[in-house]
């Protein structure tokens, strides 16, 4: 079977029209599924998202689990649209309504020529302790550079890699890795901990960690798969808060046009500290905080929506519009201006990354309750 007969076979699938023996195929193939068998074009999309996606809303598609978009209105709940199932290639995708509420979806991307805004992608730029800077995108496979006894290279999988060859030749050398609006990276320092950052974020680190403590300084959103030492502490500084771990996985969001940093533990544990005080944090749970002066607030985390991101997905969960839009606008690389009383705009859902900008607001917009008028890069958003 090549790659177009699976992925033409697994939309039969989501349209509900596969017989049983054609879900076991699908099934059983895709153990010994590689994409890599098979020539890969560039706008089929990432091979190893792809791969991700398919095996995951396969399994949730045999098993249903139903998603449901709603909006509080005029003081009342409407359930109104579903979820989307999934992009496999450009435009992939299918809506499920309730019966009571069904809107169509044709009609709406028929008022709304499709945009050709596409998704952000996998760039970013290393700025080296000498000031020397490296672009990186996922086209450039190998080593980039050999200095001060670390070789950095990047793989195949489009992420950086840090490999200590020797001890540093004297101090501490700092480098830094950015990602612009509409940009996504991943790294691996020196000490084997992994790092994605999402859009608009920077991470800052040294080379080699000497010393008595792994430090690094995040803006933006980050999420950390730290490498154990229980020699060194590994500590993440932002907006003057810090946080303290051993080796655990967590989520820092902490841009400056959002009101509350947030920090999400998925494993482990770790300790946050700041003027205030400090408070522990347990798996599953999230905190919540301003700047350096500011308490430490911690609530239960919905740890999907949380590293959403990461995982190729919008999720919202009981968000305001302005919220949504502020995500929208910083992996899209757009402008949004808001006309009329945006209360109450509030949205449960799941969303794919990796579509054009227009699709992702006609299924907003498939809920008569919200408006969008695009303009170049400029989203005009109206009740």
């Amino acid at each position: 079977m090549t790659t177009e007969e699976y992925l033409l076979l697994y939309e039969k699938f989501l349209a509900g029209n596969c017989t049983e023996q054609e879900k076991e195929l699908l099934a059983g193939y895709l153990d010994g599924f590689e994409l890599e068998e098979q020539p890969w074009k560039g706008e089929m999309g990432d091979k190893e998202q792809v791969r991700t996606e398919i095996y995951k809303r396969l399994q949730e598609e045999i098993k249903p689990a139903k998603k449901v978009l709603w909006i509080p209105a005029a003081g009342k709940v409407a359930a109104v649209a579903a979820v989307l199932l999934i992009v496999l290639t450009a435009g992939l995708y299918r809506f499920f309504f309730h019966p009571s509420s069904r809107i169509s979806i044709e009609k709406k991307i028929a008022q709304h020529p499709v945009n050709g805004i596409k998704p952000g992608n996998n760039q970013a730029v290393l700025t080296l302790a000498d000031g020397s800077e490296i672009v990186l995108d996922s086209t450039k496979n190998g080593l980039l550079t050999s200095k001060n006894g670390v070789e950095i290279k990047q793989t195949q999988k489009g992420q950086v890699l840090y490999t200590c060859l020797q001890p540093a030749s004297r101090g501490v050398s700092w480098n830094t890795i950015s990602t612009p609006v509409g940009g996504q990276y991943q790294i691996v320092l020196g000490d084997g901990t992994r790092a994605w950052l999402n859009a608009a974020s920077s991470l800052r680190f040294p080379i080699t960690f000497e010393g008595a403590e792994r430090a690094v300084e995040v803006t933006g959103e980050v999420y950390f798969e730290v490498a154990q030492d229980k020699s060194k502490p590994f500590k993440v500084s932002f907006n003057g808060n810090t946080i303290a771990v051993l080796g655990t996985h967590f989520n820092v969001m902490a841009y400056e046009d959002e009101a509350k940093n947030k920090v999400t533990l998925l494993e482990g544990a770790i300790k946050i500290s700041n003027h205030t005080g400090q408070q522990v944090l347990k798996p599953g749970m999230q905190a919540l905080m301003g700047d350096s002066n500011s308490s430490i607030t911690i609530r239960k985390a919905n740890l999907e929506e949380a590293v959403a991101w990461k995982n190729g997905y919008f999720i919202f969960d009981n968000e305001n519009i302005q919220s949504i839009m502020r995500k929208v606008a910083r992996w899209y690389n757009v402008t949004v201006t808001y006309q009329g009383n945006m209360t109450g705009k509030e949205f449960t859902g799941t969303i794919s990354r990796f579509e054009n900008v227009s699709e992702v607001l006609d299924m907003l917009e498939a809920t008569e309750i919200i408006h969008f008028n695009l303009q170049g890069r400029n989203i005009k958003v109206t009740p």
